[in-house]
């Protein structure tokens, strides 16, 4: 594995949990919207992350063309036994998910968005779920950074040994 190539996997590390940080921000942010565009209370988002290896970014660039010839021969099958498995080039952001489980129900007659029965629909967003959630974002963010620093003094200290 190259240095820059550590440097891109802790780089799409990073990016990927900042985007579910920043969607848990959100749902703890919207924990007591009752209204929403879509009508009726917020509902609780997740996201899913997919994993890509070397074999997912080549077949990605050779379809797009940004750049690369294509190839109009196909791509044989990197999984079969005769290719060893590539390694984890990449995670993205594979679909934000909406969470279907119940609303919570409160009784309150005075607030504007109760029904005829006097409850109101509260999100379906659980404040401890969403702070454990984060914390453990937080620390994956937290060891990506670690492998980049990593990677960066490994380099650094390949940039001195050919200097001396």
């Amino acid at each position: 594995m190259s240095f820059l190539s550590g440097f891109d996997i802790s780089g799409y590390g990073l990016s990927a949990q900042r985007f579910r940080i920043n969607l848990i921000s959100s749902n703890i942010a919207n924990a007591n919207t009752t209204r929403t565009d879509e009508g009726g209370p917020y509902r609780r988002r997740e996201v899913i992350f997919k994993a890509q290896d070397f074999s997912d970014l080549l077949a990605q660039q050779m379809q797009s063309n940004n750049g690369f010839i294509k190839n109009e021969n196909p791509i044989e099958d990197p999984t079969s036994a005769k290719f060893p498995k590539p390694p984890l080039m990449s995670v993205s952001v594979d679909k934000v998910i909406r969470d279907d489980s119940p609303f919570k129900l409160r009784f309150d007659p005075s607030n504007p968005d109760a029904d005829e029965n006097g409850y109101v629909a509260l999100p379906n967003v659980n404040p401890v779920v969403e702070m454990a959630d984060l914390i453990e974002a937080t620390r994956a963010y937290q060891a990506n950074v670690a492998a980049y620093q990593s990677t960066k003094t490994m380099a650094q200290s390949s940039i001195d040994l050919l200097k001396g």
